[in-house]
């Protein structure tokens, strides 16, 4: 707060429009928690993305169904394979790529590091 030299009540900082869209350096993080995995070098592959995204997106409209998402997903990440990351965890970084729109915004709006398996996010995604 400012104050003025005189008597008057402080008067609240208030931010310009180009601090406000300004991106906050320490990072949010994401609702994903860190996992640990045995592969050191691991990283999603863009074909591995693509692959999701070519094949299965999900909008989050009121008539999408989101278990015959998650039954195409799991159809299509079955054949994804990385030496010493599990399945579990492929699945897991990987289904937030397949969300569009309002189910991104769902996602987006999860508590930060409050995913730690597939299982758990599978059930929290149906339950939205």
């Amino acid at each position: 707060m400012v104050t003025e030299g005189n008597d008057d009540p402080p008067v609240p900082y208030i931010q310009t429009m180009e601090e406000l869209c300004q991106p906050y350096l320490n990072g949010r993080g994401g609702p994903i928690a860190q996992i640990a995995i045995q592969e050191t070098n691991f990283g999603l592959k863009n074909d591995m993305i693509q692959q999701v995204q070519n094949s299965c997106q999900f909008h989050g409209l009121s008539g999408d169904d989101a278990n015959k998402h998650l039954d195409k997903f799991l159809h299509v990440t079955q054949s994804i394979k990385v030496n010493g990351v599990t399945d579990d965890a492929i699945r897991l970084y990987l289904l937030p790529h397949s969300l569009t729109h309002h189910a991104t915004t769902w996602f987006d709006r999860l508590r930060r590091n409050s995913i730690n398996t597939f299982e758990q996010m599978a059930k929290m995604f149906l339950g939205k």
